[in-house]
């Protein structure tokens, strides 16, 4: 949940950054589509940009280790489970940020059914180019929604045209769709003023584009100015309706006698493309990978050292599993690494450094990634579902810990298996086979089946082995739920 508020913090900069440039640059012209576009894109791009990370990938020289150092003994196993329990400001936060979000989207829903109340307690008077007047005997302001223009009885008694063309004109512009899009992103940023700010713009645009439409009708100026200073004395009270009478009257008058902005103005616009540049680059990280230096005097390869830099000679090394799963490891441990077993490493200072790995990683951490099952063509590890009645791997539940045999990993098993493989006499076919099977929730093997067939006496022979394993340690979830999990090992036989 810490992931999710940080990315929701860094939509609130992106937000705040985009809306400023907007308002110093934009509010003030008149081209009432474009700044539309400009407020809506900037508010998708807000929520879009912190899932674009570039990821820089570049090779790590490797370095001899300093003679006579000594490398202290490490702790095991370091896995989401030493950080399961959350701190108390972090569940605080959590709690206040999905209150918040509660509450926002309570009040539109209540918005949007008070809005479709009146619809259907009122009357259907005229329905034209997908518009339908709704009149209504509640003493309310003209206001539109979707496709449905609303209107008290005594107003449609009135001289109603320009109403109606103001209202067509929103209908026609789907401003109610953008307003709906907003209230939701409003939902997600209630806390950044930004958003609230931006809203209230989107909203003032409709009505100059609404108003704009109906003067371009044929409408008097003076005569449309006079029915909005009529109507200024109420208000609609549905935030997602474009209503009539909005509160901005001040500023609709202003704007309906304003010259119209030179086009060059609507160029600067392009000071979204170096805050875009900008945020991408802030979020860019490296991705350091070995790279093996021919010792020249001995003719082989160095071991798999990292050099960092004089003032972090005791980075804590993190040997992470394709999976997630890390422990820490020692120097020479990761001297003895198969270069070919390797991924990436990456290497992690400062406060990121600290804020997941406590004060061990005062010194940086170097975290090595190995590369995964299928890669390295040895143990498989799926997830499993129905697809045409074949077994086809897909992800239903992300394990934060898998399934463990005996107190190790696979190759455990692959170990417990080879020592009671006896071949049929008879057989003499080789191949590749591939069994499946699921650890359910309490470790036992059920499911067995043969997902690649050698002959029929070693797919009995196989299926007989695995459906006799002893109780395995489930896999679980990251909340410490024990959850089934699918397996796959590949076998290969070969005849002598």
């Amino acid at each position: 949940m810490l992931s999710f508020l940080i990315y929701n913090g860094k939509v609130a900069v992106a937000l705040l950054i985009f809306y400023l440039f907007y308002r110093f640059l934009l509010k003030k012209e008149t081209f009432h589509r474009f700044n539309r576009v400009v407020l809506v894109a900037t508010a998708a791009l807000s929520f879009l940009l912190p899932l674009c990370i570039i990821t820089i990938h570049r090779p790590m020289e490797i370095a001899p280790e300093p003679a006579g150092e000594v490398t202290a003994g490490l702790p095991s196993i370091v896995s989401a489970a030493d950080n399961s329990v959350e701190p108390w400001w972090q569940i605080v936060l959590t709690i206040l940020f999905f209150a918040g979000v509660v509450f926002v989207l309570i009040r539109v829903l209540i918005s949007i059914l008070s809005i479709l109340r009146i619809i259907r307690r009122g009357e259907m008077v005229r329905k034209e180019n997908g518009c339908m007047v709704i009149v209504t005997e509640r003493d309310i302001d003209p206001f539109s929604w979707m496709r449905y223009i609303v209107m008290s009885r005594k107003d449609w008694n009135s001289p109603n045209e320009p109403i109606i063309a103001h209202e067509k004109a929103h209908i026609s512009h789907r401003h109610s769709v953008e307003l709906l899009l907003v209230d939701i992103l409003s939902a997600l940023q209630w806390f950044n003023p930004a958003i609230w700010m931006l809203r209230a713009d989107l909203q003032e645009l409709h009505e100059y584009q609404a108003d704009d439409a109906v003067l371009r009708s044929g409408a008097n100026l003076k005569e449309y100015q006079y029915l909005l200073i009529k109507k200024a004395v109420s208000k609609s009270g549905y935030s997602v309706a474009n209503s009539f009478n909005h509160s901005i009257l001040k500023n609709r008058i202003t704007m309906m006698s304003k010259s119209k902005s030179p086009l060059k103005r609507g160029l600067r616009v392009l000071y979204l493309l170096p805050l875009v540049g900008l945020a991408i680059g802030l979020q860019a990280q490296t991705v350091y990978f070995p790279m093996d230096k021919v010792n020249e005097k001995e003719g082989n390869t160095t071991q798999n050292e990292i050099s960092i830099g004089p003032d972090e000679a005791n980075p804590l090394y993190i040997l992470r599993q394709a999976w997630g799963e890390e422990k820490e490891i020692s120097r020479e441990e990761l001297n003895n690494l198969d270069n070919n077993r390797i991924s990436s490493i990456e290497v992690l200072k400062n406060g990121a450094a600290k804020k997941k790995y406590g004060e061990r990683a005062a010194n940086g951490v170097i975290v090595i990634t190995l590369k995964t099952p299928q890669e390295l063509q040895e143990i498989v590890v799926v997830r499993y579902g129905k697809k045409k009645d074949e077994l086809v791997p897909f992800y239903l539940v992300e394990p934060e810990t898998m399934p463990t045999f005996e107190g190790g990993n696979m190759n455990n098993f692959t170990k417990w298996l080879n020592q009671r493989i006896v071949i049929p006499e008879g057989c003499n076919h080789s191949g590749n086979m591939k069994v499946g099977f699921v650890v359910d929730e309490n470790g036992n093997v059920k499911d067995v089946r043969i997902m690649e067939s050698v002959c029929e006496e070693l797919d009995a022979l196989m299926l007989s082995l695995v459906a006799s394993s002893p109780k395995w340690e489930p896999a679980k979830a990251k909340n410490g739920t024990p959850v089934e999990q699918f397996l796959t090992i590949p076998i290969s036989f070969q005849q002598r």
